[in-house]
């Protein structure tokens, strides 16, 4: 670890000019990572751009830098010394097109995910770590980079969504020995973060919500919920699919409730998005596993080709064989 963290400073410190990618549909964590280590560089001098196929959404344009990401269209009319990929699992999840492997600069690789293969020129991949976020807050302090309160907000908004507000079992003591040094070091405000991220939605997601709560399913033993959410659905509410993604955890929420799902259609009217969160001591990343996808022990997905109902049979069998351990 040691020595992947000198390597990236290394790196960093000798590039002029740095992209930094999130992975596709960015949630706060790869958003979070990526705005705070890309706002730190340019502090610094460096010349910076941030680069996402798809944009920001709505619930996370509240992060310094949002407003900047562009798309990989606009990002590849520059050259870099290097390319920084943050959370994202597996080299697809950058979304990039061709050209962009084609003459590839160095690549950094920093993630949290299992399985991730190492697809870059330096990987700093760690499992154990509650989101990348926490790395990226660890590469500042191994640096001796001084963090602002814009880039704290960035990354405890990185933290607090991948841990559900420091809620999950990943929020080790770490992970809040991290929090206490991004608050002591910039003093973020953090009654202001957490009303920003937890409190802020759109009409139409609050909304949207109501309906999901009223439309769960719930298996006859309690211990599976979940919702199924068509595109018509979506349109209905004017909601994007970040904020259908997180009703999830609302699901999670019943007492009785040991695994929540939520099966979405996506833009393609033949694939499916299943999104899954647990309670220990569920492994949901290993149900996902089954249907090709992965994750964290207590948050995975995959996607899928199928009927919406026809998936939900598909998980509920998977989940009553097993996904503990």
């Amino acid at each position: 670890m040691t020595r992947a963290l000198d390597d990236i400073t290394r790196l960093l410190g000798q590039a002029r000019s740095v992209l930094l990618a999130m992975h596709v549909a960015p949630d706060g964590d790869s958003a979070g990572s990526a705005l705070a280590l890309g706002l730190a560089l340019k502090r610094m001098g460096h010349e910076v751009r941030w680069v996402a196929r798809d944009p920001v959404p709505e619930r996370l344009r509240f992060l310094p830098g949002a407003q900047a990401v562009v798309q990989w269209d606009d990002a590849l009319a520059y050259s870099y010394d290097a390319v920084v990929a943050l959370d994202c699992a597996s080299q697809g999840r950058l979304g990039a097109p061709p050209t962009f492997w084609s003459s590839l600069p160095p690549l950094v690789n920093i993630d949290h995910h299992l399985g991730n293969p190492g697809f870059g020129t330096i990987n700093w991949v760690d499992s154990r770590k509650s989101s990348t976020g926490e790395m990226v807050a660890q590469l500042f302090r191994h640096a001796g980079w001084q963090v602002t309160a814009d880039e704290a907000l960035c990354l405890w908004t990185a933290m607090s969504t991948d841990t559900l507000s420091f809620r999950q079992r990943n929020a080790n003591a770490a992970t809040l020995g991290v929090a206490h040094w991004l608050v002591e070091s910039s003093g973020l405000d953090v009654a202001e973060a957490n009303r920003l991220i937890w409190d802020e939605r759109p009409l139409g997601e609050v909304r949207f919500l109501g309906w999901a709560l009223s439309a769960m399913q719930v298996s006859d033993d309690r211990r599976f919920a979940w919702v199924v959410v068509s595109r018509r659905r979506m349109e209905e509410f004017n909601i994007d699919e970040s904020g259908v993604d997180a009703t999830v955890y609302h699901l999670l929420s019943v007492n009785t409730v040991e695994v929540a799902f939520l099966v979405r259609e996506m833009a393609h009217s033949d694939q499916i998005k299943i999104s899954w969160r647990g309670k220990a001591p569920w492994n949901v990343a290993k149900v996902a596993q089954a249907f090709g996808g992965g994750g964290h022990v207590y948050a995975a997905a995959a996607v899928v080709t199928g009927k919406p109902l026809e998936v939900v049979d598909a998980v509920i069998a998977q989940l009553n064989g097993g996904g503990t351990g």
